[in-house]
């Protein structure tokens, strides 16, 4: 893994655990993990990068979320990117 793509990783996962509340319960934190095996399983499955991506962004520029189970979304790669750390309007 190149240094810069490392670093970014560190960020993002400090970030992450910033955001992620103390009060989270086990339940919570399991919902969590169910996100990101279900990302694996749907890029496996169908050839697709998918992404856990955050609904209101950690580090948002107006407003940052909360790294919580109803903050959470599947997205594609391509779609993720394009969103770009904003908030999409539904």
């Amino acid at each position: 893994m190149h240094t810069t793509e490392r670093a970014r990783l560190n960020q993002l996962n400090a970030s992450r655990r910033s955001a992620t509340p103390k009060w989270l319960s086990a339940i919570h934190r399991a919902q969590i993990m169910e996100f990101y095996d279900l990302a694996r399983a749907k890029t496996m499955q169908t050839g697709v990068m998918y992404h856990v991506d955050h609904i209101i962004p950690v580090n948002g520029k107006n407003v940052s979320g909360l790294h919580v189970p109803w903050n959470l979304q599947l997205l594609t790669q391509a779609e993720n990117c394009a969103k770009k750390n904003s908030v999409w309007e539904i």
